[in-house]
């Protein structure tokens, strides 16, 4: 397997960090993207890269016995995802590995409670909707295929240049403690980590709930954060204020609730989280974006 070629589809924030990974272990990836700016951006880090559209027609594309890591969020707008329908489509052979990037939106809002791999899906949100239904194309396309598909649940990622240092920093509200459930979040190097693990990963089990096991809620979350980097407390307001204020991708975020429960990604995908505890991924997260100069 350490032969085999790995394609990572919308190689972006987390993709880029992942070709790097793969390159330094040896492994032949390449990637593709939306945006010249993309192109342009794995260009200068060496990484081959191909600009795709999901949105036009692609053409077809040989997929023969490698393997592919498929990041592109599917549309803004819509319950399905034709995004990812357009890409299977133009497959003229049958990768022997797809591993998917969803989302743990996909169980809706459960109160606080405890979802596993095994809990019913019921979004609450178009956003989770859609995911879903790239989920279910997917694992439609394996079963009539023979490809193997590996599903990741993702929460928020954070890790350098993606923590909420601006909207601390201008004085922006945050929900006031207690006004938000338990919450789920990854470092983005552990959830490269997790997509090695399900690459290499040869066992039964095609979705897997992946985090770090915290559970803070969003206001603590912001705490944290300003805290370590010596930043003000940032105002805190009751929700239903701050919901007024927020996108609607924020609004999901701030109103559904539950504890992802991460047990098969290690049992199963034998992966430990570097960052387990949150203070050590933000403060690594903060020394690598000082270090950068970002």
């Amino acid at each position: 397997m350490s032969g085999e070629s790995v394609t990572i589809v919308g190689c972006g924030y987390v993709g880029l960090r992942l070709a790097k990974r793969l390159q330094r272990e040896g492994r032949n990836v390449s990637a593709e993207v939306r945006s010249d700016a993309s192109l342009r951006l794995l260009r200068a880090e060496r990484i081959p890269v191909v600009r795709a559209d999901l949105d036009d027609p692609p053409g077809p594309r040989s997929g023969s016995g490698g393997q592919f890591v498929y990041m592109v969020p599917p549309p803004p707008t819509g319950d399905t995802d034709p995004r990812l329908g357009a890409w299977l489509g133009s497959l003229t052979s049958v990768p022997r590995r797809i591993v998917y990037l969803s989302t743990t939106a996909v169980y809706g809002d459960r109160g606080g409670a405890v979802v596993s791999e095994a809990s019913e899906t019921m979004p609450s949100s178009a956003r989770g909707q859609r995911r879903l239904d790239a989920e279910s194309s997917l694992r439609g396309f394996g079963a009539e295929s023979g490809a193997s598909i590996r599903i990741l649940r993702v929460p928020g990622i954070y890790g350098p240049g993606r923590l909420p240092i601006d909207r601390i920093a201008t004085g922006q509200p945050i929900p006031a403690p207690g006004e938000t459930g338990p919450g789920n979040r990854i470092h983005v190097d552990d959830l490269v980590g997790v997509c090695l693990a399900a690459l290499r990963y040869e066992g039964p089990q095609e979705v897997f709930n992946v985090g770090d096991g915290n559970h803070a809620p969003m206001g603590e979350y912001f705490l944290r954060v300003a805290s370590i980097a010596g930043l003000p407390v940032p105002p805190q307001l009751p929700l239903s204020e701050l919901l007024e204020r927020v996108s609607p991708a924020m609004r999901g975020f701030l109103t559904e609730s539950r504890r992802v429960d991460v047990s098969l990604m290690g049992s199963e995908l034998g992966f430990v989280p570097r960052f387990a505890d949150l203070d050590a991924g933000i403060a690594a997260s903060l020394g690598e974006t000082r270090q950068s100069g970002r």
